[in-house]
């Protein structure tokens, strides 16, 4: 098959999701073009690569965006927002080919201020020209063909799962140290509870923690903090296979509902103990392979760092963590079934309109 990628932002942490499918379009031999619109560099940790090389960011009204969604087999549109799935529904439809639609995060629901009624209130009042253009897409994003990333977004858009997916890299380092690391990656954002997971390490410095986070350095920083900016995928990688314990502390926060950050197959994988807060579909991806804590809450996140100080204790659940992850988030576990989606939604297309 030949597919052609429609991400929102070339520059973004979002590229994440599209590296992901394109995992699986590569697994399975097909040909693909990812499409962004113009901006700046490719966001740093996929720049280089066989990836990045398949990456180009032009304008909507390009005569070879055209021309090569008119030779693809499959559209496939990554975020049901305007800079994807408005761009790639518009030239399926005058291509007249099949779109595929992937909904990996809340986008519209945050939009929309899911789970806050008084901020939807306002919004509707005060920006009622984004709402109403957020509005439409969520519609026509209810319509579309889609595949989903966890069960969250599933009981939303419905469609198969298909979540963040990794080439198996093995276990990591082998936990023995008494003093154990912490790793945080990913981007430094508010409803990510990078302040809380900090605050919970100062209380338990009598375990000798230290933590480790990827993005620069504040004007507090703490003596028993590395911040190392931002790293290549590679290094990032790095840092989650050499660290005792991954922490996801997301707060209860409308965003953090519904987003499964990437990161946490990364440790699952790797075999890191993994502690990540109450919310969905964060519990539904660790499953028993991790330790659940109240979100937000400093002293739950502290008294979870006390149980895995034990080197057997983190062995134990990273060896839970890696099966689980193994059944669930490798390229090889979705290879066959996404292959079977794409298919699936060329043949539906070929006979609701007659096309080839």
């Amino acid at each position: 098959m030949r597919i052609a990628i429609f991400t929102p932002d070339i520059t973004s942490n979002s590229l994440g999701r599209t590296y992901c499918l394109w995992l699986l379009m590569r697994a399975n031999g097909w040909e693909t073009e990812v499409f962004a619109p113009r901006g700046g560099e490719i966001w740093g940790p996929l720049r280089g690569g066989d990836f990045a090389t398949n990456c180009r960011a032009v304008d909507e009204d390009d005569p070879e965006l055209l021309a090569a969604v008119e030779a693809a087999d499959l559209v496939l549109a990554v975020k049901p927002v305007e800079t994807s799935f408005g761009r790639a529904r518009r030239l399926a439809r005058a291509a007249q080919r099949p779109l595929l639609l992937d909904v990996d995060d809340p986008d519209l629901e945050a939009a929309l201020s899911w789970r806050r009624p008084l901020r939807r209130f306002a919004k509707s009042i005060l920006k009622f020209s984004a709402v109403r253009k957020n509005t439409e897409l969520k519609r026509l994003a209810l319509q579309a063909d889609t595949i989903v990333s966890n069960p969250v977004l599933q009981a939303i858009y419905g469609g198969p799962i298909v979540p963040h997916v990794r080439d198996d890299r093995g276990f990591g380092a082998p936990h023995t140290s008494s003093k154990p690391s912490i790793a945080f990656v990913g981007t430094n954002r508010k409803h990510k509870g990078v302040d809380i997971l900090r605050e919970a390490v100062e209380n338990r410095q009598d375990l000798g923690i230290t933590l480790k986070l990827t993005d620069e350095a504040p004007e507090d920083a703490r003596p028993w903090e590395q911040w190392v900016g931002m790293t290549s995928f590679d290094e990032g990688l790095a840092l989650v296979e050499n660290a005792d314990i991954v922490v996801i502390p997301s707060k209860d926060d409308g965003y953090a509902h519904g987003q499964l950050p990437a990161k946490l197959m990364d440790a699952m994988l790797a075999g890191r103990a993994v502690i990540v807060s109450d919310i969905e579909p964060m519990t539904w991806a660790v499953g028993s392979g991790g330790l659940t804590v109240e979100p937000s809450s400093v002293s739950a996140l502290a008294s979870a760092l006390g149980e895995v100080a034990s080197p057997d204790t983190r062995t134990s659940l990273g060896q839970q963590a890696r099966e689980r992850a193994l059944a669930l988030f490798t390229v090889e576990a979705h290879q066959d079934a996404f292959r079977a989606i794409c298919e699936g939604a060329v043949r539906r297309f070929s006979q609701e309109t007659g096309t080839k």
